[in-house]
């Protein structure tokens, strides 16, 4: 699940795909609605709950809704890359937990207090 979701995440391809059979989805659903809410030339407005289309739409909506909130949370998570200050909090949580392990293992091979590596230095450099 998490390939197919890279790719329309990725691909821009992909991307356009999906909103061409989305206008032409939504017009055929629209078409079929009017269709059905018609009743001997004329639109019977008090029947548009009754209508299967009228559902599908509504799915169609939700999905829609779904797709737009995934690329937009994708996009804005790209864009806090531009923030220098993010970048160097993201590496830094990135790398923590290899920094802590080696930390830890120091400690189990019963390295010295002085011997250990000095985790502020090593988040000093990531910072640079």
């Amino acid at each position: 699940m998490s390939k197919i979701l890279n790719y329309i995440r990725d691909l821009p391809e992909v991307r356009t795909g999906i909103f061409i059979l989305s206008v032409l989805l939504s017009g055929i659903l629209c078409s079929g609605f009017i269709t059905e809410i018609t009743i001997n030339g004329k639109l019977e407005w008090f029947t548009f709950y009754k209508t299967t289309t009228f559902w599908l739409l509504c799915a169609y909506a939700v999905l829609l809704y779904l797709y737009n909130r995934f690329i937009y949370l994708h996009e804005k998570n790209i864009l806090r890359f531009l923030d220098d200050d993010y970048c160097k909090a993201y590496i830094i949580n990135q790398c923590l937990p290899e920094i802590t392990e080696r930390y830890k293992k120091d400690i189990k091979e019963g390295k010295q207090l002085t011997e250990l590596i000095d985790i502020r230095a090593e988040l000093k450099k990531l910072k640079k």
